[in-house]
C-alpha cells in the first residue's frame, strides 16, 4: 500500500514531536505555540511541574479549552514519565 501525504500533513506531524528545549523540558512546537498564544513563558519554568502550575494559574483567571487540553496532556506525561510505579 502506498501512502500519499501532503507536505502540510508531514509538517503538522513534525510539529507534534516532543523536543528537548533549552530549559530541559520536552515540548512540541504545537505546545510552544499554545503557551505563547496564552502569554506563558515556558522558558521560565524550571520543571514540568512548574510549567503545569503556571498553566493552572492562567486557567484560574480565564477558561481556555486549548490550554486546559495542554494542561491535561502535560499532567499525564508528567505522571507516566516521572512517577515511580
Amino acid at each position: 500500500m502506498k501512502y500519499n501525504l501532503k507536505d502540510e500533513e508531514i509538517m503538522g506531524t513534525e510539529k507534534s514531536f516532543l523536543k528537548r528545549r533549552k530549559n530541559g523540558l520536552m515540548l512540541s512546537d504545537n505546545d510552544i505555540e499554545i503557551l505563547k498564544r496564552n502569554g506563558i513563558n515556558y522558558m521560565k519554568a524550571t520543571s514540568l511541574e512548574n510549567l503545569i502550575f503556571m498553566i493552572e494559574e492562567a486557567l484560574s483567571e480565564e477558561d481556555n479549552e486549548e490550554l486546559e487540553s495542554l494542561n491535561i496532556k502535560l499532567g499525564e506525561y508528567n505522571y507516566y514519565v516521572y512517577t515511580n510505579k
